[in-house]
């Protein structure tokens, strides 16, 4: 755990607290505070006024408020401790989303994959970027809503290897995002496969379907039918 993880550590007499503190994050939004009754805070927290006229004082008592009263009403900051506590908390959080498995389901495609991984401009680049001599086809995976979101998340913050696009005298083609990972059988993790992702952004697939480049023909490699699952683990 890291150095501010170990300061600004929940324990478990201060989870309450720190929902509350999220509440208060969520509704002062970019503001640098909020004017709100310990009954409008009670509404926001599903509790009784007495409940957050609690939560209020035990999160100025502990540093991570601080607030003014005026009349019914009172005026609540957040302090730089609650906004590291937030950001210790963002951090883990982003660190155990991070280590969710991904996992695909096997579906048949278009062949669309094969055309393209074969074509001279991208084939010779997939050589040499990724360091495999891939299979001319790709392998689709369905995502459910939940892997394809944290999937997504953990994209954003890599940095892709590039393959970049060309033109032929019929048509131009895009630039392609490719991103490096292992894959193995849902069943079996030990037996794994250097893959990458192809993020292309002009594609007939539905948003949830990716499409995985490999050395072997993977069907073959890994024995597998229509329904089958993938684990999918990123490159660190």
């Amino acid at each position: 755990m890291s150095k501010i993880n170990k300061e600004f550590h929940v324990t478990p007499e201060n989870y309450a607290n720190w929902f509350a503190l999220y509440h208060l994050c969520q509704n002062i939004g970019d503001r640098k505070s909020i004017h709100i009754s310990s009954g409008e805070f009670g509404k926001i927290l599903d509790s009784s006024q007495q409940t957050a006229s609690r939560r209020i004082n035990d999160l100025e008592e502990i540093g991570w408020i601080q607030r003014k009263i005026e009349g019914k009403e009172q005026i609540i900051r957040i302090t730089k401790k609650g906004a590291d506590m937030m950001l210790a908390m963002f951090k883990d959080l982003k660190s155990i989303l991070e280590n969710i498995l991904i996992v695909g389901v096997v579906t048949s495609g278009m062949k669309e994959g094969a055309y393209y991984v074969a074509l001279k401009g991208y084939y010779e680049q997939f050589q040499q970027k990724l360091g495999f001599t891939p299979y001319k086809g790709t392998l689709n995976l369905s995502l459910s809503e939940l892997n394809n979101d944290l999937l997504r998340e953990n994209l954003n913050n890599r940095v892709p290897v590039i393959i970049e696009g060309f033109e032929t005298r019929e048509r131009s083609y895009g630039a392609v995002h490719c991103y490096e990972c292992n894959i193995s059988r849902l069943d079996d993790d030990k037996t794994k496969i250097e893959a990458a992702i192809l993020d292309i952004k002009r594609t007939h697939h539905k948003a949830n379907v990716i499409e995985i480049l490999a050395e072997p023909f993977l069907r073959d490699h890994f024995k597998l039918k229509d329904g089958d699952k993938l684990r999918i683990e990123l490159h660190k």
